[in-house]
């Protein structure tokens, strides 16, 4: 039993004090990215509750021992835990996201949604000319989209390409009036400002709903950007279709009104697409790494029957590869139909390749 007791008494050490060093690099990190003072500033003060924490360790004071202890061996992780408790406060309770601030042009305008019968009506439709990442034309109008003539949804990965197991993934909705849109959540930047992963979780970005073209949104990640891009068709039955288009509109109409701050791990593209999937039913998604890890959720959906194909997934995942195509074509308003048909011809390569062995994914509802 005693050396039950010494492995317990160890463990337990090494979880206390592990969960220590969290707090204070989740403290050290907020200081940094959200305290309202110039940039070497909240550095000095980052690195100065980083020490405190790290000479609080030496201590070795558990939390419910602050006031059983006299302070002299306790000052350091009382002081440590008192200021992390006042910054939890200030960060959690005053740190609110601002709508009014100036953004990236891309990101600057928020859809207007309003829906009557089966006719949703969206403002601030983004319908951008690429020609680079810096030379482009702006452009927004407003649109009126039909439920009954929605034909077919797309769900889109674009993998980063320094880290394929993470991706932008977002859905696309083709009507069979001719019109096409791009449904893609986004962390929204300010102007002049990259989209950094750390600061992400910090409430330096704030939720946006990006509706917009495919030759926009589309084009941007495969033509301009350059990322990979899967462009996949996805199974399921009209109704649920209408009923994730109405879904996201309602959800988009809602941040405009009420915004949330965007988080890379809690609150994100992916988070939010399941978050629509699951409220509407149907057939259950894990919660596993695989789909915390965006760039593996196609394999997801696959195995799911989400992707409508008979190929075999390494199959189509070569088939509904886009981006090769796109750096060969023009932005144009013929980019969606010509999408679609670079797609056929890609599936139908795929099956008449020698080693083609095609498989049915079943139907998802």
């Amino acid at each position: 039993m005693a050396i039950l007791r010494r492995i317990w008494s160890v463990l337990w050490g090494i979880a206390r004090k592990g969960t220590w060093i969290l707090i204070g690099l989740w403290f050290a990190l907020a200081v940094y990215f959200t305290t309202p003072v110039p940039h070497w500033i909240a550095t000095s003060l980052a690195i100065l509750v980083a020490l405190l924490f790290i000479v609080s360790l030496r201590e070795s004071v558990q939390p419910w021992q602050w006031l059983q202890r006299p302070f002299r061996e306790k000052r350091f992780s009382t002081l440590a835990g008192l200021l992390f408790i006042g910054y939890a406060v200030h960060y959690f309770g005053f740190v609110t996201p601002d709508p009014n601030q100036n953004w990236a042009i891309e990101q600057s305008r928020t859809p207007s949604v309003r829906i009557e019968g089966n006719k949703v009506h969206v403002g601030n439709v983004r319908n951008f000319t690429w020609r680079s990442a810096t030379d482009f034309t702006p452009g927004w109008y407003e649109q009126v989209y039909d439920l009954d003539a929605i034909s077919s949804m797309y769900y889109v990965v674009a993998p980063f390409p320094f880290f394929e197991e993470a991706a932008h993934v977002f859905v696309s909705f083709k009507f069979s009036d001719g019109k096409d849109v791009a449904v893609s959540v986004e962390g929204r930047r300010l102007q002049g400002v990259p989209y950094r992963l750390i600061a992400s979780m910090f409430r330096q970005n704030q939720l946006i709903y990006v509706v917009g073209d495919e030759r926009d949104v589309v084009g941007l990640r495969g033509a301009i950007w350059k990322t990979p891009v899967f462009f996949y068709p996805a199974r399921t039955t009209k109704e649920r279709k209408q009923a994730i288009f109405v879904d996201m509109m309602k959800r988009a109409q809602h941040l405009e009104e009420h915004p949330e701050f965007y988080h890379l791990i809690t609150n994100n593209c992916m988070n939010n697409i399941l978050y629509h999937m699951r409220r509407l039913g149907g057939r259950p998604i894990p919660h596993d790494l695989a789909v915390l890890l965006t760039g593996l959720s196609d394999r997801v959906a696959f195995d799911l029957g989400y992707i409508d194909t008979d190929l075999s997934f390494e199959q189509a995942r070569q088939a509904f590869r886009v981006d090769p195509w796109m750096q060969t074509t023009t932005l144009d308003e013929g980019f969606a139909g010509r999408l679609r048909e670079t797609l056929a011809r890609q599936v139908a390569e795929v099956q008449n390749q020698p080693s083609s062995s095609g498989r049915s994914s079943g139907t998802a509802r």
